[in-house]
């Protein structure tokens, strides 16, 4: 970014890491054009009228989308980009291209050793893998979610990297103790420019949504939306500009599986509908939280306690690659 300020950037694909890629560089006073194949951003998430709402913000912002095509070649000159070519012909001036497609767990170093499954290695409640000596955490593990009946789910989010780490630590210590098996609330949060947005749960299912979904330069944002599961029941949610009381209240609204008998009350009520009739826990008193694998609910992080986890899962990935007699790989590397 120092070496192009107020240049043309190109970031390549239209997730996560590419929106928030985005936000950094205008912030930085650089020009952004977004290229991604899909039909709006954060497909795999975001539900095309959610997706609209923040496409609207970052245009407001000076970024570019351009969608339904990909970058199909750079042209370089003295060892530094200068354009982007689409698939469709169009040439873009670029003074950097930043690519963030996804990512896939490099499991290579374990393949016929641990079990695999669903791209990453399988690991039971404690995060044990096949060989109950080693433990997997974090993107590369496959592991059981108490939500979803038990269906075995992997998450590329850091905020699922620091409750199984933490959860990996304390079953490892103790196996028979309190930590049991995880219990984890699936949890995505994105804080950009002025906006602030958490997710809890599975985008499965009829999605509701409630607020003012118009995009105005002048106004401050909520809304959201809750996916309602075919038994009825709020499975996931989303909400934009929210209070700590208001997160606390859509996450226990997803870990409970509060019951919608009419989707059209849902809508019309919003929040209101899970601080209705004790449906909150900000409604009544707080049980005190059991074990250490919660997530989500808007409880704050111990970062000291995440670094000591981060020191220990590297002491022990050293250890086993010294074992392999080679040099450990980065778990996770991104696929182009």
């Amino acid at each position: 970014m120092r070496s192009c300020p107020g240049g043309n950037a190109i970031v390549i694909g239209g997730g996560y890491i590419g929106m928030e890629c985005a936000a950094a560089l205008v912030a930085n006073k650089i020009k952004v054009t977004i290229v991604f194949p899909g039909k709006h951003c954060m497909g795999r998430l975001f539900t095309p009228k959610i997706a609209e709402f923040y496409e609207n913000y970052y245009t407001s912002k000076g970024v570019t989308f351009i969608k339904g095509t990909a970058v199909s070649s750079l042209e370089i000159s003295s060892g530094k980009v200068t354009t982007a070519i689409l698939r469709d012909g169009r040439r873009l001036p670029a003074d950097m291209v930043v690519v963030g497609i996804g990512a896939r767990a490099n499991t290579a170093l374990f393949e016929g050793q641990l079990v695999m499954e669903k791209g990453g290695i399988k690991v039971n409640g404690q995060m044990q893998t096949s060989n109950a000596s080693v433990y997997a955490v974090g993107d590369v593990a496959t592991f059981p979610v108490t939500l979803f009946g038990g269906d075995a789910r992997r998450f590329e989010h850091v905020d699922c990297a620091r409750r199984t780490a933490r959860h990996a630590v304390a079953a490892a210590l103790d196996p028979s103790g309190p930590a049991g098996d995880i219990d984890y609330l699936p949890f995505f949060y994105s804080r950009v420019f002025a906006l602030s947005w958490r997710f809890y749960g599975d985008n499965a299912g009829e999605a509701v949504h409630f607020g003012d979904l118009g995009f105005s330069a002048s106004s401050t944002p909520k809304f959201g939306a809750f996916w309602v599961s075919a038994a009825g029941r709020i499975a996931g949610a989303f909400l934009e500009g929210g209070s700590p009381e208001e997160y606390e209240a859509i996450a226990h609204a997803v870990r409970s599986g509060a019951a919608v008998p009419d989707v059209t009350q849902l809508a019309r009520e919003g929040l209101a509908f899970v601080f209705r009739d004790g449906r909150s826990p900000a409604a009544r008193p707080r049980p005190r939280p059991r074990g250490l694998s919660g997530g989500g609910g808007g409880d704050k992080p111990s970062y000291a306690w995440h670094a000591t986890v981060g020191v220990a899962v590297a002491v022990f990935i050293a250890a086993l690659a010294y074992w392999y007699d080679q040099k450990a790989p980065c778990l996770v590397k991104h696929s182009f």
